[in-house]
């Protein structure tokens, strides 16, 4: 995902940043908009859902799976265990 985003075109569709989102002047939006922060500098077009500092969704790249019929926690998620209770 980009961090600052410069639209100084057309964009049609979701636009998601972590960062500062700016449409400068000719700059055309639609659709819809997660920006951390927004600019819109003179001579835009914008028609779009707009949500500021918010963050966006992130999906989970993995799954934490336990070994078939093994009853014992893996080794990476039992560190996390261990570290969440207080033990490391």
């Amino acid at each position: 995902m980009a961090k600052d985003i410069v639209l100084t075109g057309k964009f049609e569709g979701d636009l998601q940043t972590l960062g500062c989102l700016t449409v400068a002047s000719g700059g055309i939006v639609t659709g819809s908009i997660e920006a951390g922060s927004l600019i819109l500098e003179p001579g835009n077009q914008v028609e779009a859902k707009i949500k500021v500092g918010a963050q966006p969704k992130r999906k989970v790249s993995e799954e934490i799976k336990r070994a078939p019929g093994d009853n014992k926690w893996s080794g990476r998620l039992k560190k996390l265990k261990e570290m969440a209770l207080g033990r490391k």
